[in-house]
């Protein structure tokens, strides 16, 4: 994109709005210095680091930013071997601490939850050596540490020991009653690193000491006493040893610095380019930017906004290009939004091509375009001498003869700042080389040949910003489809204009050739604001409608769910209720056994199945429910249904009147009608045939049976009453040994169901699988 162009459409200060967010002075420079790209690969992955941001500003309470600085001419100084100060030292550690938060941000609970941000923060290397030297360096002061250096840490020992001499050698020479009466003031002080006592000048010869200073007044001197000397002079040594020291750590410390610098440049660098992203994801939320999604030639923006415009005075647009139409010609009234709208699209595209949201409703839609070329003559933009004729024919023959199918132009008033007629013409013109060489534009125009041109011409469309009769003014809304008239004499009567002038205007305007096709303009505007008042309540009766439409259903939803609680509940009370039975039946059944030695085998047998059948055949309160009756014609032979009184699915055997004979199973139900639902057809499985040691004339219909129940996932309750009729089945049938596979997971499931069978008077043992038969998570039940 040419600067040029990004200036017209004041990109520049979106750049700068960028800047204002990023944190440090690096990533506001590379605000400053944003382009958009071309490349689609580019784009996504921008857009989606800005994406990945957005969403980790709003939902973390922290983020992987904190103290940065600019260490690049700290890093040149290093690698040029010039020693560094303490600031820049402190500087550093500063911003190694941060690149090193940055690196470790995304572990833990973070980690794939921000992919494209974790693979930039991973790409950081933790300085930890460096840093760590940094603070054992320095204290928290700024200072350099004893800690430094074993040999600093001597040195500064023994300074202190010699200080403690020298002031204890001259509190002696002070407290000398002898000698207290030379002395302006009995204190200790220092003059040019040694330690000396103020002395009055009419004593300097009595007493044994060199003069270092003089006060203002001359009434004091400043005097080393003789006996310190030599102290003095050993503590001098030892302040040079020190600097001479520090200077060696810092030395060696900016070396360590010099041979990671290339390593802290790289971490600089990405460091630098995630504070960008957060600046970008900042910028979004701060407009309630949308992504927009990529299309190959399609511009659609939904309720867009103009990001230079207060949020509280701008007014959103729809525009569309590139579906049913390339070129776009929008009329309508001077300062009625023309300008804005076109601004508005190609600035939203250069935002779009750079990485960032924009302020628009979500599903707009952006092409990527090569180039962007506008030529806007307006006030708001440009000077005044850009908005001549010659030169805005310059702008436009330096991009014409090359402009292509994948580029935007922008052209505003196209054709004038000259003659009507000629300016008409060209403009006419222009905009038919722009559609025969199948390049997107958007013009601003106030000729009717122009909106004529696109009433006539397949692939140019229309649009008009609207403008309110009734107040004079403009609303700044664009509608598509439909061209509009400039009202001019509306707004020079709202300014003042005398009734004379605009009478004879007004007489003038009749005698023009498309004075008609203004009349039928006026005409369709009116009648377009009557179509959108009565859209929008429309829609509002819609909103109306579908909020209510939403209160039922979530009222219908509590009742239901209201509704199935009381039934389980109903259901689990039944299931305790039929197992009590069931036990005590059991223990009957043992009782009759016994008792009945000399009925014969199979008539005993028939007895206890008819009972045992009576008790499985008890009906339970049913689930609720939502299935489709079945309709009448399919109420025939061979339908499967679902009986809703057993909550259970079923073949149709026989059909009588209004009395339908279903099995289910072993059982054979008869219900009416309106138990019968529609369900799914059964999937057929091959079960494995097993052969009875011995028939039951009572259960004759028996032919083959399962060995094998499967209850994993489910809950004890839920198991129980499945492995009650599975055992049934399996003893009724003569089948013994048999296994209940309730897999291992806790044990819970296995320890109900072998509490359960220890009730049951017919079980003669039961135990674990062995290993081949899958162990601990089957049981196998012997009658």
């Amino acid at each position: 994109m040419k600067q040029d162009v990004l200036e017209t459409l004041e990109f520049d200060k979106i750049r700068e709005k960028l800047a204002e967010l990023a944190p440090s002075q690096l990533s506001k420079a590379m605000a400053r210095t944003l382009m958009p790209s071309v490349e689609p690969e580019i784009i996504e992955k921008k857009l989606t680091e800005t994406e990945e941001a957005s969403i980790l500003l709003e939902r973390e309470i922290t983020t992987p930013l904190g103290e940065t600085h600019d260490i690049t001419e700290t890093l040149e100084k290093a690698g040029k071997d010039m020693i560094l100060m303490a600031k820049e030292f402190i500087d550093l550690a500063a911003t190694l601490e941060t690149y090193k938060k940055m690196h470790h941000y995304f572990e833990g609970e973070r980690h794939l939850v921000y992919p494209a941000l974790e693979e930039l923060a991973s790409l950081i290397i933790p300085q930890e050596q460096l840093i760590a030297r940094i603070h054992q360096v320095f204290d928290e002061h700024g200072e350099v540490s004893d800690r430094a250096s074993p040999r600093l840490s001597r040195i500064r020992t023994e300074k202190e020991m010699i200080k403690n001499r020298i002031r204890k050698t001259i509190q002696q020479i002070i407290q000398d009653k002898d000698q207290s009466s030379y002395f302006q003031d009995a204190i200790v002080t220092q003059r040019n690193g040694r330690y000396v006592v103020p002395v009055k000048e009419e004593y300097r010869y009595k007493f044994e000491g060199i003069v270092h200073d003089r006060s203002s007044t001359g009434q004091t001197l400043f005097m080393e006493p003789m006996v310190s000397v030599r102290l003095n002079n050993d503590l001098a040594e030892l302040t040079a040893s020190e600097k001479q020291e520090v200077q060696e750590i810092l030395r060696a410390l900016t070396e360590q610095v010099k041979k990671t610098r290339e390593v802290t440049k790289n971490n600089c660098h990405l460091a630098t380019e995630l504070e960008f992203i957060f600046a970008r994801a900042k910028l979004a939320l701060s407009m309630q930017g949308v992504k927009a999604i990529h299309s190959a030639h399609a511009l659609d923006l939904r309720r867009a906004r103009h990001p230079l415009i207060p949020a509280d005075k701008v007014v959103p647009i729809s525009l569309t290009l590139g579906m049913d139409f390339q070129i776009l010609i929008i009329t309508g009234s001077n300062a009625g939004g023309k300008t804005i709208a076109i601004k508005t699209a190609g600035l939203l595209s250069l935002m779009n091509q750079s990485g960032l949201f924009i302020p628009a409703a979500e599903g707009s839609m952006l092409p990527i375009y090569k180039n962007i070329y506008a030529i806007i003559g307006d006030e708001q933009s440009i000077q005044y001498n850009l908005s001549t004729f010659s030169s805005y024919i310059t702008q436009l023959t330096a991009f014409l003869s090359h402009v292509g199918t994948e580029d935007l132009v922008l052209l505003d008033e196209l054709g004038s700042g000259t003659d009507p007629v000629e300016g008409a013409a060209l403009a006419q013109s222009v905009t038919e080389y722009l559609q025969m060489q199948g390049v997107p534009a958007i013009i601003t125009s106030h000729f009717s040949e122009m909106k004529k041109l696109a009433y006539e011409t397949r692939g140019i469309e229309n649009a008009f910003v609207e403008f309110d009769e009734e107040t004079l003014t403009p609303t700044y809304h664009l509608i598509i489809g439909v061209a509009g008239n400039s009202n001019a004499f509306s707004i020079c009567k709202r300014l003042g204009m005398p009734p004379l002038v605009l009478s004879r205007a007004s007489q003038l305007k009749e005698g023009s050739p498309l004075h008609n096709m203004e009349e039928v303009m006026a005409r369709l505007n009116r009648q377009t604001r009557e179509v959108a008042h009565e859209k929008e309540e429309v829609e509002a009766q819609l909103k109306k409608a579908e909020e209510l439409r939403n209160e039922l259903r979530t009222e219908t939803d509590a009742f239901y769910k209201k509704k199935d609680q009381i039934l389980e509940k109903t259901r689990q009370e039944a299931e305790t209720i039929k197992r009590d039975l069931r036990n005590q039946s059991e223990a009957i059944i043992k009782d009759l056994k016994k008792k009945a030695s000399a009925m014969a085998k199979d008539d005993l047998q028939q007895h206890v199945s008819k009972v045992r059948g009576a008790i499985d055949a008890m009906a339970l309160p049913g689930r609720e429910n939502r299935r489709n009756p079945l309709p009448q014609e399919q109420i025939k032979k061979g339908t499967y249904v679902y009986i809703d009184t057993l909550d259970s699915d079923g073949t149709i055997t026989k059909v009588s009147g209004n009395k339908i004979t279903i099995a289910c199973g072993l059982m054979h139900v008869t219900v009416t009608p309106e138990h019968c639902f529609e369900t799914k057809k059964p999937v057929k499985k091959v079960r494995k045939p097993v052969s009875r040691p011995f028939a039951a004339r009572g259960a004759a219909s028996v032919r083959t049976v399962h060995t094998t129940l499967n209850v994993i996932g489910k809950t004890v309750d839920e198991a129980v009453p499945e492995v009650d009729r599975f055992l049934n089945e399996c003893f009724m049938a003569g089948v013994s040994p048999v296994q209940i596979i309730h897999g291992k997971g806790t044990g819970a499931l296995r320890q109900g169901i072998q509490e359960y069978l220890r009730t049951l008077n017919f079980v003669k043992e039961f135990h674990e699988a062995d290993y081949r038969n899958g162990g601990a998570g089957v049981t196998e039940v012997f009658f």
